[in-house]
């Protein structure tokens, strides 16, 4: 699982080699200099869209926010299961477990997301690029420029992510979804 002591550091140290002040970055996020004061210290655990927030004050990947997640060790063509690396977005209710290593060069990243019964990405974030999902098991809702997608097991979706997006989970079981995102975009 992800390590958010190690998170709130890269936070705190990305923020201060920039400049910048805690109201500074906050405003940037758009979120309250104590809320942001909280994520530093470790303890508030930001969902999905905040840490693309955060990451974008930052000028910077969200997966740069991760070492431990980047500096792992596994440039191989086959990860076997037992092998991925899993993070959990407790903001979020959300886990995660890349389906490529985050050391290879890359032009696309692959990740199977687990959303747990009312989880959600807690706001609408967007992004360079494109992405592409496939619903493996369960319902979910995803939400573009404020077009609500009911998506069921079976289910595709592709869209722009320069496009405002959002997803929750509004059923009372987890939704298993494949998620590749073009260029990268986590790791």
């Amino acid at each position: 699982m992800m390590e958010m002591d190690t998170f709130a550091q890269q936070v705190r140290a990305r923020r201060k080699s920039l400049g910048l002040s805690l109201d500074k970055l906050s405003s940037k996020v758009g979120c309250s200099t104590a809320y942001l004061s909280l994520v530093e210290n470790g303890k508030a655990n930001p969902s999905c869209s905040r840490i693309v927030k955060i990451a974008a004050g930052l000028e910077m990947s969200p997966g740069a926010l991760f070492p431990s997640v980047t500096n792992q060790d596994q440039n191989n063509v086959v990860i076997r299961r037992e092998k991925r690396l899993s993070f959990g977005f407790s903001g979020s209710d959300t886990n995660i477990e890349l389906l490529i290593s985050p050391n290879v060069k890359k032009q696309m990243d692959a990740r199977i997301a687990v959303i747990s019964p009312g989880g959600s990405s807690n706001g609408d974030y967007r992004h360079p690029g494109e992405e592409f999902g496939f619903v493996l098991k369960g319902t979910f809702q995803l939400v573009i420029d404020g077009m609500v997608y009911n998506l069921a097991e079976g289910d595709s979706f592709f869209f722009h992510s320069i496009r405002t997006h959002s997803f929750k989970n509004n059923s009372n079981e987890k939704a298993v979804v494949l998620w590749v995102n073009y260029p990268p975009f986590l790791f």
